[in-house]
């Protein structure tokens, strides 16, 4: 019984995989230079993750890496930005972090 509770428990907790908020899905996420934003006003960092050490075997890498991504868009969008210039990856085993400037490019 108790190893039941314990299952149950870990497969309610996996259910906070971030979605993407309307409209964030239209923000362009990049991997590049800095210069090619040079032309765009900085709105900040922001930091999308998504698994933690009790539930990342239980959820699918790309899950993990696309809830992340939403993160990085839901954030980004609060700051009123368009687009979001990923740094390289933060090498985690039991979860996914992106961390990234958010620009507002377009008017």
């Amino acid at each position: 019984m108790n190893k039941w509770a314990t299952l149950l428990g870990a497969m309610l907790l996996t259910g906070c995989v971030a979605t993407p908020d309307p409209g964030s899905e239209k923000i362009t996420v990049l991997w590049g230079d800095a210069l090619e934003m040079l032309h765009c006003e900085d709105k900040g960092v922001v930091v999308g993750s998504q698994g933690h050490w009790y539930d990342y075997w239980l959820i699918e890498d790309g899950v993990l890496t696309q809830g992340a991504v939403n993160e990085l868009r839901n954030k980004a969008m609060l700051l009123e930005a368009d687009t979001v210039l990923l740094y390289a990856p933060k090498p985690f085993s039991t979860s996914v972090t992106f961390l990234a400037k958010a620009y507002r490019c377009h008017p």
